[in-house]
């Protein structure tokens, strides 16, 4: 099964509290050019998995808006702090379909994609980047990397 692991977009640096944290304008901007050419290139999302942070909730807007019409679950257990193995089991009570985006922080998204493709080697996350795994488990090594693409990023052939 396809599943994308998604940073959040660009967000402003002080806020009362990290998880309030909001995107910049240029942040939102660069989502939407993103996630359209993502889509232009034929990459299908189907639902979202989300951190309640606000910037992860306003990049699941972004990506929404691109695609519209998408089931869109909060998760506790993608906050930036969390536990990579703790999500793979709340994946494995809480199944999705196909094609769901994962929207979380770093240093979660490099966390999860190293215990998930069983590699050792540090996965770079700048804002926005998409990572696409085939993935046969939720455990670890139960997933291999297809491709990974930055804001501004050639999509061609994804």
């Amino acid at each position: 099964m396809k599943l994308f692991i998604s940073r959040h977009g660009e967000a402003v640096a002080m806020a009362p509290a990290d998880a309030l944290r909001p995107l910049t304008e240029r942040g939102r901007a660069a989502l939407l050019s993103h996630w359209q050419r993502l889509k232009a290139n034929g990459v299908c999302i189907s639902g979202m998995v989300v951190s309640p942070f606000v910037r992860a909730q306003q990049t699941a807007d972004c990506i929404a808006e691109v695609y519209g019409g998408l089931k869109r679950v909060d998760c506790e257990a993608l906050v930036p702090d969390a536990s990579p193995q703790q999500f793979l089991g709340w994946l494995l009570a809480n199944p999705v379909s196909e094609n769901t985006v994962l929207v979380s922080h770093m240093p979660f998204v490099a966390q999860l994609t190293g215990l998930w493709t069983g590699s050792s080697d540090r996965f770079g996350y700048s804002v926005g980047t998409v990572t696409c795994l085939d993935v046969e488990v939720a455990a670890a090594a139960g997933a291999r990397l297809l491709w990974q693409c930055s804001p501004g990023e050639s999509v061609a052939g994804r």
